[in-house]
């Protein structure tokens, strides 16, 4: 399946304009630090992404929705190539949105890491989710890879971006794009900070399709769609670009975008959508376009914004998991 190039090259972005987008304007205002410890802060937020998923497991997907900002326009991306929730408390964020739902899964954490911003306003989690559904009288236990994004409402932590993905090498991203089995992710309006989102965009192109400015601490993280690339620490600065692991002539794209930054200004966050236009093998037919998801945590370092945390992933369909997972034809 072959889709338009509607894309932006990224590494052109920098000349770019919004294209209509919505602007936000950042609060100019530097908070004060919480008063609150930050192993209390980061131990609180651990507790607020385990309760998420005790709210999805049980059904109370109104509580979940009562967990995302009130004031942050918010950005949730599913694994699936429809499931993505938009906009500021949407109520789709109150829908059943869960793989199996009809199963009745649980969600249960492996393994959960989390980062905080130096006012300690901002946090931003890894986990190696394990979806457990029952399937012919057994319990089938799905890797699910979710990386999380919150800011501090008050006395709580308050969800503004999620990004969930099922690992697939890049050999299979090519034969299912080929196949047309690679559904494209669904589009989102673009919404960016006014401020920086030319600068952000274009540190995401130059990361994308040449090199660009990865945090070189042992907080690091970046989640390629394939699980030999997920890399922690100060190896994640050595990471290859999308562009070269797919191949010479391929080039990345930018199709849909949300940013928004902390009221600190000194943390970023991105969510997109993204276009690889890459050849298939030996094939001489142009190419063919792949659309992946990409979220990314920035934070402004002394040489200007760095990325701390970056996820790209393929939409996978259910039926495709399934196949994956289960066997079935």
């Amino acid at each position: 399946m072959r889709w338009r190039l509607g894309a932006l090259v990224l590494a052109a972005a920098c000349s770019a304009n919004n294209n209509g987008a919505d602007t936000v304007n950042p609060a100019d205002v530097q908070p004060e630090a919480p008063d609150v410890p930050r192993d209390v802060l980061a131990h609180d937020l651990e507790a607020t992404v385990i309760e998420n998923y005790s709210h999805l497991t049980l059904g109370n997907f109104s509580a979940f929705r009562d967990g995302l900002s009130p004031d942050q326009a918010v950005c949730l991306l599913g694994v699936t190539p429809g499931d993505v929730v938009v906009g500021r408390r949407p109520a789709a964020a109150a829908r059943d949105r869960r793989l199996y739902r009809v199963l009745g899964p649980t969600l249960l954490s492996k393994n959960l890491d989390v980062h905080l911003s130096e006012d300690g306003f901002v946090g931003w989690t890894f986990d190696e989710m394990s979806y457990r559904v029952p399937y012919q009288g057994r319990t089938a236990s799905i890797p699910i890879r979710s990386t999380e994004l919150y800011v501090r409402d008050f006395d709580r932590w308050v969800l503004v971006m999620q990004h969930q993905s099922f690992a697939v090498s890049f050999d299979d991203l090519r034969n299912l794009a080929g196949s047309g089995a690679l559904e494209e992710p669904k589009r989102f309006p673009s919404r960016a900070l006014a401020k920086d989102s030319r600068e952000l965009i274009a540190l995401v192109g130059r990361l994308h399709n040449g090199s660009g400015p990865i945090a070189q601490g042992e907080g690091a993280l970046v989640l390629l769609p394939d699980r030999d690339h997920e890399v922690r620490g100060t190896d994640a600065a050595q990471t290859s670009s999308l562009a070269a692991l797919f191949g010479a002539g391929t080039t990345v794209g930018l199709r849909d975008y949300r940013i928004g930054v902390a009221k600190g200004g000194r943390v970023a966050w991105m969510a997109a959508n993204l276009v690889v236009r890459t050849n298939l093998g030996d094939k001489s037919d142009g190419g063919i376009d792949i659309g992946l998801r990409g979220s990314y945590v920035f934070q402004l370092a002394a040489g200007g914004w760095e990325v701390v945390q970056m996820h790209i992933s393929a939409a996978v369909p259910e039926a495709e998991l399934s196949r994956r997972m289960f066997g079935t034809p």
